[in-house]
């Protein structure tokens, strides 16, 4: 009996060392499944998230948007009728032109994507309204550009004066505020043109 043990505890080492070698022979491959397991999530995951919130740049950022009774409300034209001149361009029955930001400005982005504007420019020239379009900032912060008046810091002047004056972010919403800022900017420059 002690023979026959001495030989099974003989042929279990030997079986151990085979399947020793054989896992530490595995050991790479898995670390590579592993971390291609890993990889795969977090790509997915992204993608996920992506869709999920819409914050990617899968051109939507840059899509024109429409002008609506909402936005004419906004810019104090509630009663005008508009009709569209061009892409991202309408005028009024009483001589409004009234520009979307989307063409002029699709780089500029707040803490939660593009701020997209509509400028509404009267027929001397001068800015009657400026109204922010839909956008995807935190709606808290983006609530209080709205509060701090920003809109109206460019009222009454020529697209070349609003393109030049100086405007100071809104506390508690710098990204937010400064993307509007540099929308405008960038949508009134291409009006002096």
């Amino acid at each position: 009996m002690h023979l026959f043990l001495h030989l099974l505890i003989i042929s279990h080492i030997k079986y151990r060392k085979k399947i020793l070698n054989f896992a530490l022979a595995s050991i790479p491959y898995l670390y590579i499944m592993k971390t291609t397991a890993v990889i795969f999530a977090l790509l997915l995951g992204t993608v996920a998230a992506t869709a999920q919130n819409g914050k990617a740049n899968t051109g939507n950022s840059h899509k024109i948007p429409a002008l609506n009774a909402k936005y004419m409300n906004d810019l104090g034209l509630g009663n005008q009728k508009f009709t569209q001149k061009a892409d991202g361009v309408w005028t009024t029955t009483k001589g409004v032109t009234i520009y979307s930001s989307q063409p002029y400005a699709t780089g500029i982005k707040g803490f939660g994507g593009s701020t997209p504007l509509f400028v509404a420019i009267g027929s001397n020239g001068k800015i009657r309204a400026i109204a922010p379009a839909a956008n995807t900032e935190t709606p808290e912060f983006w609530e209080k550009v709205v509060k701090s008046r920003l809109f109206k810091a460019w009222n009454g002047l020529t697209p070349a004066q609003a393109a030049a004056k100086k405007v100071d972010a809104v506390s508690g919403a710098t990204y937010s505020s400064t993307a509007v800022i540099k929308t405008v900017q960038a949508t009134v420059k291409k009006l002096k043109n």
